[in-house]
């Protein structure tokens, strides 16, 4: 029951909000360390999240860039929240903080055309999470195409008292056909989320 009242949220991950840009091809692709953003989901969405100010201390600490309201808006919509970008040596990611109704913290790729690759980096962090914390069931895997975008996502998910529940997601986008994207289709072709939110 608690997956499927999650998987309108799973698809409501993988759409994306910001202004298309033209992909990068080839060998120029810059290739996203997963490891080290698999690391930092986990010391900030998985270690420190639901604790709001722990999370505004801990990007204080690391010297985050605040992002303005309207970087957040491309994120969050109307949604209330906040976020940083976050530079770790070479690679720059940006950590959005979703605030309730749906309560969530992720760390996302900042480039919006830059290629991605093995997700097992994330999955163990995941994996590692879930063993801690009892409930967790895997739904199926997604994978879709949809206006030119191939999104492969995958989730686990756990009820929580009081109609509540939690969700750990991975949402990963490539450009399959530029010619079919709309504006507003392409985003962070790379996510890692933690939510919790409501069943009603």
């Amino acid at each position: 029951m608690m997956m499927m009242l999650a998987a309108p949220l799973l698809l409501q991950a993988a759409a994306t909000t910001a202004p298309p840009t033209t992909p990068v091809a080839g060998p120029a692709a810059v290739a996203i360390d997963i490891a080290r953003m698999a690391a930092l989901y986990d010391e900030i969405c998985l270690q420190t999240f639901p604790i709001d100010a722990a999370v505004d201390a801990l990007m204080i600490r690391k010297k985050a860039t605040p992002m303005t309201a309207a970087h957040v808006k491309v994120t969050l919509r109307d949604d209330p929240g906040r976020g940083w970008t976050l530079r770790d040596g070479d690679q720059v990611y940006d950590v959005v903080l979703e605030l309730p109704p749906f309560h969530a913290c992720s760390v996302r790729t900042s480039d919006p055309m830059v290629a991605t690759g093995d997700l097992e980096p994330y999955r163990a962090v995941a994996d590692a999470f879930i063993a801690s914390h009892r409930g967790f069931t895997a739904g199926e895997p997604m994978d879709m195409i949809r206006g030119g975008i191939k999104i492969h996502a995958e989730m686990q998910g756990r009820p929580l008292p009081g109609k509540l529940f939690e969700n750990l997601l991975v949402v990963e986008q490539k450009v399959v056909d530029a010619a079919l994207l709309e504006p507003g289709s392409v985003s962070s072709p790379l996510r890692f989320v933690h939510q919790i939110g409501t069943g009603q």
